[in-house]
């Protein structure tokens, strides 16, 4: 059976194990500017957000039917309701935001020309050869333009067949948040305190990570003498007994809250003040964020602050608390994944070269920074087919 076939077979049989009920009452948005109906995962709401509000500044009088919201149901999967949809709402064209791929939905579009675009997705290759893989291309193909959030989903996508010029590498629409605040004087006094010297921040350090944190940094010490850890713990009220265990470990420490400073002979600065942040973001070219390791991240901080303040980011396998952003930033190349705690040791060691630090801190600030750019494009690919431009 041919690829095309096996893909047909696995569309059919998709529609067929799911039991579908008309649409009541169909409720189109008033004017009469082109109709776009949108649909978006969970994890691509905030994606929605932004790529609404840019396809409504270019294009005012855009009318958006969104599946699942303002009364009416999400049938993208209903092999009765999403023909009947299309049918009665006649649309422009649909965006599919998320990693989703609604069957139903998917190939009444096809069975009725209506132009589709995916965004904000994520592809990953199914096994080279089967049902499944088979139906995963034969619902890619009908889109227009593919937007795909990283370079593995634009090489899965190629190794399937499509056409490279439907695809496009955007990377992910972001959250847009503010840096944190920086306090420049005393940032400036510190960098030079600090010139020559590797420092590394561990951020919302839990006191279930604080052995693994303690032996990273002595693997530092015997890599630089001069190494510096700045610890920032998840709960102020241990940070003098966590001091304290640091010291009985043989390490030289300074503490924020008693005004102490990381002068020369100081190997670890204690930093309890959460509000000051980003100041230590700003000073530690690399940041290992806590909560990662052991999941005890009640306390758990942003990934996109040391990202957009050009801190490299080290993050363990318990990633839930951020688990959309974290995933963003894993597939741009932007961070570095540690298995356990040996492997921190190592990465502490590792990333003490200026550029391999640099590379990450690069590609994590461009994900965390570029999420208007990005819905910005998307929006432009559905705004083209609605005028009627091809890709």
């Amino acid at each position: 059976m041919s690829r095309s076939s096996l893909g047909s077979l696995g569309l059919w049989l998709e529609l067929r194990r799911k039991r579908g009920v008309r649409l009541q009452n169909l409720s189109l948005p008033p004017g009469k500017g082109p109709l776009l109906i949108l649909r978006s995962t969970p994890d691509a709401a905030a994606a929605a957000d932004q790529v609404v509000a840019a396809m409504r500044k270019a294009t005012p009088d855009l009318r958006i039917l969104f599946l699942g919201r303002d009364g009416l149901p999400d049938v993208a999967d209903d092999p009765v309701a999403a023909p009947q949809l299309l049918a009665e709402a006649q649309p422009r064209a649909i965006l599919l935001l998320g990693d989703d791929l609604p069957a139903a939905l998917i190939s009444a579009a096809e069975a009725g020309a209506t132009p589709l675009v995916l965004g904000q997705i994520a592809i990953r290759e199914k096994p080279i050869w089967g049902l499944e893989r088979s139906l995963q291309r034969h619902l890619l193909e009908p889109a227009e333009v593919i937007c795909v959030t990283d370079e593995a989903s634009r090489k899965a996508a190629l190794g399937m067949g499509l056409p490279a010029a439907r695809i496009r590498l955007t990377g992910p629409v972001t959250e847009i948040r503010d840096p944190l605040p920086g306090f420049e004087g005393e940032r400036m006094t510190l960098a030079a305190m600090l010139r020559g010297r590797h420092v590394w921040l561990a951020t919302a350090l839990p006191v279930a990570e604080e052995e693994a944190v303690f032996q990273a940094h002595l693997a530092a010490l015997r890599h630089s003498h001069k190494a510096l850890l700045v610890v920032n713990p998840a709960d102020p009220a241990v940070a003098d007994a966590m001091a304290d265990r640091f010291e009985a470990g043989g390490l030289v420490v300074a503490r924020r809250n008693a005004d102490e400073d990381p002068t020369t002979e100081v190997q670890v600065q204690f930093a309890e003040d959460a509000q000051e942040l980003g100041l230590w973001y700003r000073l530690a070219p690399l940041c290992y964020m806590g909560g990662t390791l052991s999941e005890d991240d009640a306390a758990a901080r942003h990934p996109f602050e040391p990202a957009s303040l050009g801190s490299a980011i080290m993050h363990g396998p318990q990633i839930g608390r951020y688990e959309v952003v974290w995933r963003q930033l894993d597939g741009a190349g932007a961070t570095r994944r540690l298995r356990d705690a040996g492997d921190l040791a190592a990465a502490v060691t590792q990333l003490s070269q200026a550029q391999q630090v640099a590379t990450l801190a690069a590609n994590a600030w461009a994900v965390s920074t570029g999420g208007a750019g990005v819905a910005l494009e998307i929006a432009r690919s559905v705004l083209n087919l609605l005028k009627g431009i091809k890709a």
